[in-house]
């Protein structure tokens, strides 16, 4: 992702016009392209998904871990349940002391519902305890649940997922918020049960001493709720609108704390540039919520003042219904407890029921990343890959990487022919650009064509399981990828470890002359930001991704090995060396070796040459007929081998 300013010389302080810098990304456009899924998040369309949201939460949580989701349920279901005993006592104490004037003969006859209701608040303060620990226990465990699932889902995607700026945003969305709030689900979910157990014994009170005022009670449920839904609402859609600035901000905090790019970016002095874009954007979100912190506060006060004159018309009612007779002195002083028992409770289920609401919004995001990964997913029943080939056939191929765009992006390879015969060293040559790279990857199973098939003995790789294909192909990619692992690791990459195998691969690449120089040999962790770690050179590392791919490929009945400019890194006598292991690899195995390189010199034993420009086939042969037949080959050649002459 590039992170640098236009051409043109500007202040990294100034705000830029340039559609690809940080101000582009905080248009107004950006915020509009979200309203379908604003508007998913109203009322009615939440209320109606809540049930399966909450239950998809509690699944999760009775996953994790089931004997802490039933103890979580049980406690606060007692505290509770204590809670609504506590309050029958008081009111029993109440009537029994203030039926008449008060006496040590009434004192004493009303000890036993006093003794009840310390019973009562004890077992409460026991069960809340108790509801605390296990909720504490569940919700890590709910939250890794969850994210174990994120990280399964997201790794299975199809590679072309990751070419979508909608898919990367709903990727962050259900990361950066939704996997937390699974777990806050379940903890509010339980929350609202046993908040409701309270409501309901308050309003078996009251409506025990007068019928309406339960009614009015209940009514102050309503401007309250709304002004927190509202609220609730308004954050998501904030969020939303801020989803693309945040992953940008995300992403430029990983540049600039990943060691990888501390030298150049101290060489070219970006500190200054990529904290300013880092600060406009952070300024732009602290002003977002700064101003939705004025709106929520404003619509939360309206909810909780119309809740509050509610509340006050219960009191009147209440007042009325003494002065009338209708309601006696010592079932008022009962009835005014259990109105605020029944505020507390009321308040802790409404708190519960807007804040699963808000928890149900983000946990959707979630929800819907996993049902987008599972429609990406290939399917886990297609058939196994054939375990060998005579020859692979790329038949009519058309290819454009996916995007986002109203447009149809321009297709990277158009109307691609080829046959690659089992056992031969095929070479890609052309100028960037050509498709060299983007066939590879067709090849190696990471793309599927738009238009066309590539077929191992007539089966359609697209139709056989991905999983199995690429355990048939061994790569090394252009853009290899520096595992922070031992080197071990960064050569067995998780498959069984063979100890013959890593030697021959570690020959094959000259890697075992990089080990060799290590601290810990093969143990050493390849990466400086740990204890004991080394960061190789460029070339050691392209030597150790080399040794990867012939692990790989000396694995049993692995037909074809895939190399993408292999020794862009590596000086002369080792890039000649390099490549005469590959050579020999496939005279030893019969594999297809597919070899990428703009070093025409190294393709030159080849048995097929193919040359691309513009995303289709131009020629192909050996060199010497490549040399005499085409003029764009030619040209190439000349001009590398004249670079090599001149002086």
């Amino acid at each position: 992702m590039s992170v640098t300013p236009s051409t043109d010389t500007v202040d990294p302080h100034e705000p830029a016009d340039d559609p690809g810098t940080v101000e582009a990304e905080l248009a107004p456009a950006r915020y509009l392209a979200y309203a379908d899924e604003a508007a998913k998040a109203n009322w009615v369309t939440v209320g109606r998904r809540m049930p399966a949201l909450v239950g998809q939460a509690l699944r999760l949580g009775w996953r994790a871990n089931r004997a802490d989701l039933v103890a979580t349920a049980v406690w606060n279901l007692g505290a509770g349940a204590a809670t609504a005993w506590a309050l029958v006592m008081t009111t029993g104490v109440l009537e029994q002391l203030f039926a008449a004037v008060p006496t040590p003969e009434r004192v004493l006859g009303a000890l036993p519902s006093l003794v009840l209701l310390a019973v009562a608040m004890l077992a409460r303060g026991v069960c809340s305890t108790l509801a605390g620990r296990s909720q504490a226990r569940l919700e890590p465990q709910v939250v890794f649940a969850a994210e174990r699932d994120f990280n399964r889902l997201t790794t299975g995607v199809v590679r072309g997922a990751f070419d979508s700026t909608a898919f990367n945003n709903q990727v962050f969305r259900g990361y950066a918020r939704g996997t937390e709030e699974a777990g806050t689900l379940v903890r509010h979910t339980i929350d609202v049960l046993s908040g409701l157990v309270g409501v309901a014994a308050a309003a078996g009170v009251l409506g025990a001493l007068h019928p309406a005022l339960v009614p009015l009670l209940l009514l102050a449920l309503v401007p309250q709720w709304w002004g927190s839904a509202a609220a609730a609402r308004l954050r998501y859609r904030a969020m939303l609108a801020l989803t693309e600035a945040r992953r940008r901000k995300w992403l430029l905090q990983r540049i600039m704390l990943d060691q990888h790019n501390a030298s150049e970016i101290r060489s070219y002095d970006m500190e200054d540039v990529l904290c300013a874009q880092y600060e406009r954007l952070g300024e732009r979100e602290v002003a977002v919520h700064m101003g939705l912190a004025t709106r929520t506060s404003l619509i939360r006060l309206g909810g909780d003042t119309l809740s509050g004159l509610v509340t006050l018309s219960a009191f009147v009612a209440l007042g009325w219904l003494l002065v009338q007779g209708t309601v006696p002195i010592a079932a008022g002083g009962a009835a005014v407890v259990a109105i605020r028992v029944a505020q507390g409770a009321l308040s802790n289920a409404l708190d519960g029921v807007s804040r699963v609401y808000e928890s149900g919004l983000y946990f959707a995001d979630f929800l819907d990343l996993a049902e987008t990964a599972v429609a990406l997913t290939p399917s886990p029943a297609l058939p196994e890959a054939p375990a060998g080939f005579g020859r692979i056939r790329v038949e009519g191929v058309t290819f454009a990487y996916p995007g986002d765009d109203e447009e149809a992006p321009a297709p990277a390879l158009t109307d691609v022919d080829l046959t690659l015969p089992r056992g031969v060293t095929v070479a890609l040559v052309g100028e960037n650009g050509s498709g060299k790279s983007t066939l590879a990857k067709l090849l190696a199973g990471l793309y599927t064509p738009d238009r066309g098939r590539v077929c191992w003995d007539g089966v359609d790789l697209a139709r056989v399981d991905a999983h199995s294909l690429r355990r048939r192909i061994a790569v090394m990619a252009q853009d290899h990828t520096h595992w922070p692992m031992t080197a071990r690791a960064n050569v067995v990459m998780g498959g069984p470890m063979d100890r013959a195998r890593l030697d021959r691969a570690a020959e094959a690449s000259h890697a075992d002359a990089v080990v060799e120089g290590l601290p810990h040999g093969w143990e050493t962790m390849l990466d400086t930001s740990f204890a004991q770690g080394v960061e190789p050179s460029g070339g050691q590392w392209q030597r150790i991704a080399a040794a990867r791919a012939f692990y790989r490929a000396d694995a049993n009945g692995v037909p074809l090995l895939i190399v993408d400019e292999p020794t862009s890194a590596l000086d002369a006598r080792a890039e000649h060396r390099f490549f005469r292991s590959v050579h020999e690899h496939a005279g030893r195995t019969g594999a297809t070796v597919v070899l990428i390189t703009h070093r025409l010199a190294s393709v030159r034993p080849a048995d097929v040459i193919i040359v691309l420009e513009g995303g289709r086939v131009l020629a192909q042969g050996t060199h010497e007929e490549l040399m005499d037949a085409c003029d764009h080959y030619r040209e190439l050649w000349r001009m590398q081998a004249s670079a090599y002459q001149e002086g």
